[in-house]
This record gives structure tokens, C-alpha cells and sequence, in this order.
């Protein structure tokens, strides 16, 4: 008899939602059940993340059998439930309304100044279940107002229903409970503990947490509308998490970036330094188009050509400097023409390694580069790609290296920056960068620039950590004049006679790139991998077989060029 233990068998039961039939796992609570057939019951303070706090009664429900109204989210799912919602219980949707009303009872009326108006819960649900004039005459209590709670986050006592989300999340997430409730009935607020303040790695996560305007990030109050601004689906870039993001853009600023679930990454948390830190990706001072450095020190105008027919001829011995930000279809376009101009030539890159805090752990990766394992899913750089990296950089400043291709303002972190390292790019014989920084000191320093696009200007495939496979949406306009590396990279290869890119690709845009690269690979294509299948939260890499491709469950396959 084997001693391998068996998987235990999770028990499914029958359940009958608004007389649609589901089956769900034994104990679901009916907010999830009822999810399975698209049904959605309204509520505040449940979280699917979050302990139950069955505090709001908003997810009111009727249950066959029951003689009372139960709240859904403290209701869990057994054999031969039916349960009424909204949908089909006057009584449910009458309950649910006076619920509401109570809610609003002491709710300030400034939605038209609220930072929260056109993506509040209370105003979505107001509409939906109650739209009725209040019949409240009497005065409102009145709470503290723009109280702030530490560094990043503000409060409006007023405007809190006092769901608990943010106090959960301190106390059941990052465990440092700096928030608490105080007081009873219409007297209770959230407050920060004596002693305290919410200072936490990931404490704008309250913000997204609060269903209404109570919450708000004290670095973009009232800085915009949100209906005045383009909201983008994408990654955030801040590290190798590659945390889900929904992230508001007005005139070319970033406005707000919000997290967006993915049980498979995030959950629905967002650390601090990756929300506030969009802006580090979009330079003040852009470069645009091309330009030489000359002895002088002036700036000499010249062709996209120029660098083009430059780098051509240096394939054979060509360092490429890698920025850890660039698509998974850039590196291996570059795999691809390093491949079949000679071994020689090579690519590097730093994996920015930092030392974090335990409760950092929870979502922060150690690993500052958000893309490098797609480096290494692709076989462009291996596991030890950082010692890679400092050999190359003590060779230039031995002068030791007369190619180089600098692909990215973050090919080359800023501490490793020197006068040593500056003086070795200038003595050698190439050297061109695609750099969007003009303020930078490598602008200054290499022979050539060509302006390029930030990581925010440009949508295609990332790699996280744990190696899932996700798409990053551009969430700003590129410059005009810009060029993103993979079309530069695509052009010399065509230069130098390796037609890497099919023509029609050559002036195209992101999307049409990566549908193509999804269709030229064997792994992805025999899966029917697509870019809809990669944003519904990501496609699980496995690990590299040993013939070089990426295993059974999703992968890049590196064999031949797919455009041979």
C-alpha cells in the first residue's frame, strides 16, 4: 500500500441562485456562489481576502427554510440551498434599500467634491437599489474632517460607514494594526492608535479598500476627475511582483493608480513605493529623436539611419547593456540577432538585488528588475546575470570594450554610474543607447542616442518572479519621435541582412508585435496562447525543459527563428 498521501477531495453541493442551478465547494459563502452564474449581491465591508466582518448587511438575502433574512457573506453554501436575491425578492430589494437608507443617514451630501464620485460603491449602489430623496430632516453628526492617518493616506470621518476593511487589512495583512474603531452607533470613527500613524509598506491599500470617499491618497486629492481621465489595465513595473494595476492618466501625468485583483499575484494589494512611483518611469526631460555627442559638447542632429548603419557593423563583438524593463518580445528579438551575427557578441544585465523588511515580504519583491526573468525564460542572460554584469562594467572601465549597446535608461544602475565607467563609454569606438532621460548622465556620455520609450509607453509581455506571463498596457502616449527598442532592433537586423520581422511588422504597433511573436512560437501557438488568455490574469510558465523549451503548461519555446 502507497504512503503517499492523496489530495483531499473538497466536497461539491448543489446550490439554486434565483432559480439558476450552480455547484460550488461545500462552506462557499453565497457572495462567490452567486458570482458563478453572474449574479451580484451587493456589499460594503465583505472582502473575498479579508476575515468576515458582517458588519454593513448590505448582501442581504432570503434562504429557503430560514426564517429571517441572513447576510450572504456569512452564509456558506450546503446541499440543496435556494436562495433569493434582489433579483427575484421584493422583500430582499426592500430590505436592502432600508439598509441603504440607513447607511446615508449621517452621509455628508458632497459627492460633488468628493475625490471618490464616479467610482464609489455607495453612489453605484444608491442608484441602483434606492434612488429615493432622503426623508432624513434632522441635523447630521458631524465628524472629524481631512484628518491625516500618516504620510499617504487622508480621513473623512464623515463620509466612513464604518465597514472595517482598513482596519482588517492592518491588523490580518500587514499585521500592524495601527487602525481601530472608537466609540458606538452613529459616535464611531476610525482612528489611528495611540502612538501610531499607518505607515506601512502598503498602506495607499487602505485607499483602494474603501468602498466610499473616506479614504483618500493624500498625493492626489483633488487633482482630477475620474471620468476626465483614461484608465489602462496593466503591470506595474516597480519590481518582479508585477503587481495588477489600474492606472488613471490625464494630459500625459499619472493621475492615480489603483490595484486590480489577481489572485495569482497581488490579491488586490499594491505596495507604496509602486503606486507613488509611476512618475520615476517618465522622465521631466525627454529625449526625442537622434542626436551624437560631439567633442564639444554639443548635440549633433542625426537619422534614425545613422544609428541604424552604426551599429550594423559591430554585431560580431557587440555588449548589449540590458535594462531589466524591456518586453519579453525585445529580448528575444535581440537573443535572435546576436544568435545568428556570431557568439561572440553578448547581452548583460543587473537584477537590481535589494535587502527588504519582513513585512515588505508580503508583496515587495528583493528583486528590483520586473522583467528580468523574461530575460531568462527567453535564454538571453542566465541565473547569474549580475556577475555577468559587474564583469562587463569593470571591462568598460578598463577600456576594454570597443562595442557597446546601451538598451534602456535602467540598463545601467545609477549607483554603478562612475567617472571611471563614464570615461570608458566615451573612449570606445561604438557606442549607442536608447535612453528617454536627457538629463542622464549616459545622454551625455555615448557616442549616439536614439530617444526610446519608457516601459509605460509601451505594451507587450512580462515575466514576474514566480514566472507568470502577463501583458502590460502602455498607460501613456508615447513621444513623437520616439522609437521603442524592438523596431531598432528589428532595423539593424534588417541592416546587417537577418530579416527577423516579417515587413508589414517593421512599422506597426505594440499589440500587432506580440500577436505575432504569440503565433510564432510552438509552445504558445500549439496552446492557442492570446493575448485575451494572458490579461485574464496571467498564464503560468513552468519550468525550462531541457530541451530549451518552457515545459507543458505555458512557455516560450527558443528554437530556430521563427523567421528564418
Amino acid at each position: 500500500m502507497s504512503e503517499t498521501a492523496t489530495p483531499k477531495q473538497v466536497e461539491v453541493v448543489n446550490v439554486t441562485i434565483d432559480g439558476k442551478a450552480t455547484q460550488v465547494p461545500k462552506g462557499t459563502n453565497i457572495i462567490e456562489a452567486a458570482k458563478t452564474i453572474g449574479v451580484d449581491i451587493p456589499h460594503y465591508c465583505y472582502h473575498p481576502h479579508l476575515s468576515i466582518a458582517g458588519n454593513c448587511r448590505m448582501c442581504q438575502i432570503s434562504v429557503k427554510g430560514m426564517p429571517k433574512m441572513t447576510i450572504a457573506c456569512n452564509t456558506g453554501a450546503t446541499e440543496g440551498m435556494e436562495v433569493a436575491t434582489h433579483h427575484t425578492s421584493k422583500d430582499v430589494a426592500d430590505a436592502q434599500a432600508a439598509t441603504l437608507e440607513f447607511i446615508l443617514i449621517n452621509h455628508p451630501l458632497d459627492c460633488t467634491v468628493c475625490d471618490q464620485a464616479g467610482h464609489c460603491k455607495l453612489q453605484d449602489y444608491h442608484f441602483e437599489y434606492n434612488a429615493r430623496p432622503s426623508r432624513f430632516v434632522e441635523e447630521k453628526v458631524h465628524k472629524i474632517k481631512a484628518l491625516p492617518l500618516g504620510p499617504t493616506v487622508m480621513l473623512d470621518g464623515e463620509r466612513c460607514i464604518m465597514c472595517t476593511r482598513c482596519v482588517r487589512f492592518c491588523d490580518e495583512i500587514t499585521k500592524t494594526s495601527e487602525l481601530g474603531m472608537l466609540n458606538r452607533g452613529d459616535q464611531s470613527v476610525i482612528a489611528v492608535s495611540p502612538g501610531k500613524e499607518l505607515n506601512n509598506p502598503l498602506s495607499g491599500s487602505v485607499v483602494d479598500l474603501c468602498p466610499v470617499g473616506a479614504l483618500t491618497h493624500r498625493q492626489w486629492r483633488f487633482n482630477t476627475r475620474i471620468w476626465f481621465t483614461k484608465q489602462t489595465d496593466s503591470i506595474c513595473p516597480g519590481c518582479s511582483t508585477g503587481c495588477n494595476v489600474k492606472v488613471a492618466e490625464r494630459d500625459g501625468k499619472i493621475v492615480n493608480v489603483k490595484a486590480r485583483r489577481n489572485d495569482g499575484v497581488n490579491k488586490e494589494w499594491l505596495c507604496d513605493e509602486g503606486r507613488y512611483g509611476f512618475e520615476r518611469f517618465l522622465p521631466a526631460n525627454r529625449i526625442t529623436g537622434s542626436y551624437r555627442n560631439v567633442p564639444s559638447g554639443s548635440r549633433e542632429t542625426v537619422q534614425i539611419t545613422d544609428a541604424i548603419n552604426t551599429l550594423k557593423g559591430t554585431l560580431k563583438t557587440l555588449t548589449v547593456l540590458l535594462s531589466p524593463d524591456l518586453l519579453v518580445e525585445e529580448y528575444y528579438l535581440l537573443r535572435q540577432l546576436l544568435n545568428r551575427a556570431t557568439s561572440v557578441g553578448r547581452a548583460v544585465m543587473t537584477g537590481y538585488k535589494r535587502s527588504i523588511t519582513a513585512l515588505e515580504e508580503i508583496l515587495v519583491s528583493p528583486d528590483y528588475a520586473s522583467n528580468i526573468t523574461g530575460a531568462r525564460v527567453v535564454g538571453l542572460v542566465g541565473d547569474e546575470s549580475d556577475g555577468e554584469y559587474r564583469d562587463v562594467l569593470q571591462k568598460i572601465r578598463r577600456k576594454e570594450i570597443e562595442n557597446i549597446l546601451v538598451l534602456g535608461d535602467r540598463a545601467i544602475a545609477p549607483q554603478d554610474i562612475d567617472d571611471a565607467l563614464l570615461e570608458g563609454l566615451a573612449a570606445a569606438r561604438v557606442s549607442v543607447g536608447v535612453l528617454t532621460d536627457a538629463d542622464s548622465k549616459l545622454a551625455s556620455t555615448l557616442g549616439m542616442v536614439v530617444g526610446g520609450r519608457s516601459v509605460l509607453e509601451k505594451s507587450g509581455l512580462l515575466v514576474n518572479g514566480k514566472r507568470r506571463l502577463q501583458y502590460a498596457q502602455a498607460v501613456v502616449q508615447f513621444p513623437d519621435n520616439s522609437v521603442p527598442e524592438w523596431r531598432l532592433l528589428g532595423l539593424v537586423g534588417e541592416a546587417a541582412g537577418y530579416k527577423m520581422l516579417p515587413v508589414n511588422l517593421m512599422h506597426v504597433g505594440d499589440r500587432e508585435l506580440t500577436r505575432w511573436y504569440l503565433g510564432s512560437d510552438p509552445v504558445m501557438s500549439a496552446q492557442g496562447v492570446t493575448i485575451a488568455k494572458i490579461k485574464d490574469g496571467g498564464v503560468q510558465l513552468s519550468v525550462a525543459a531541457k530541451d530549451g523549451s518552457v515545459g507543458t503548461q505555458s512557455g516560450l519555446s527558443m528554437g530556430a527563428s521563427p523567421a528564418a
